[in-house]
C-alpha cells in the first residue's frame, strides 16, 4: 500500500485597515512567475503551520500581524514537483511592505474583486490544459470564497 506524503506550506491573507489584501508577484525562476498570489511559503521542519505563516509573511513582505491569525482553510498543491497541503491565514497587519527577492512587485486588492481571477474560464485559459495548475487555481478559488465567508458572513451575497 502506498501512503501519500505531502509537505506543507502556509499563504496569508494580510489585511489592510480598508479590507484590502496583499498580493506579491511571483519573480522569474520560481513557481508560476509573473502571477500575483498571497504571501507565503514552506512550513520548515520543526515548525508549526502557525508558527510559519507569521515568519513567512514577515520574510517576504516585511509586515507583521497586529493580532493573532485565524486558520481560514487548506488545498492541495503540486508545485516543485512535490505534493503540499496550502495552510491558509488571515489576519490584520501592521508595517510596510518591503518585498523580498522572490517577487518583484506587489499590489493591494479588494478580495471580492480577485474573485474574478478563478473562474472556469480563468482556470482554464491560465492552466493551459495543466490539470496540476488548474487543481492549485481551483483550490485558491475554493479558499478564497472560505476567506469573503468569514469576513462577510455565510449569508453575503457580495
Amino acid at each position: 500500500m502506498r501512503i501519500d506524503t505531502f509537505a506543507l506550506a502556509t499563504a496569508t491573507y494580510a489585511e489592510r485597515a480598508d479590507g484590502n489584501i496583499l498580493l506579491l508577484q511571483r519573480a522569474e525562476g520560481t513557481a508560476m512567475a509573473g502571477t500575483y498570489f498571497l504571501p507565503g511559503g514552506i512550513v520548515d521542519p520543526g515548525e508549526t503551520p502557525w508558527e510559519a505563516a507569521p515568519r513567512e509573511l514577515e520574510e517576504e513582505t516585511g509586515l507583521k500581524f497586529s493580532d493573532t491569525p485565524q486558520m481560514v482553510g487548506c488545498y492541495p498543491m503540486y508545485l516543485y514537483r512535490r505534493d503540499f497541503l496550502q495552510l491558509t491565514f488571515r489576519g490584520p497587519i501592521s508595517g510596510d511592505v518591503v518585498i523580498s527577492g522572490e517577487h518583484t512587485d506587489h499590489r493591494w486588492v479588494n478580495p471580492h474583486e480577485w474573485t474574478e481571477r478563478f473562474t472556469p474560464e480563468n482556470i482554464e485559459a491560465e492552466s493551459g490544459g495543466h490539470p496540476k495548475i488548474a487543481m492549485l487555481l481551483e483550490g485558491i478559488g475554493d479558499d478564497l470564497r472560505r476567506y469573503l465567508a468569514l469576513i462577510d458572513g455565510p449569508q453575503s451575497t457580495r
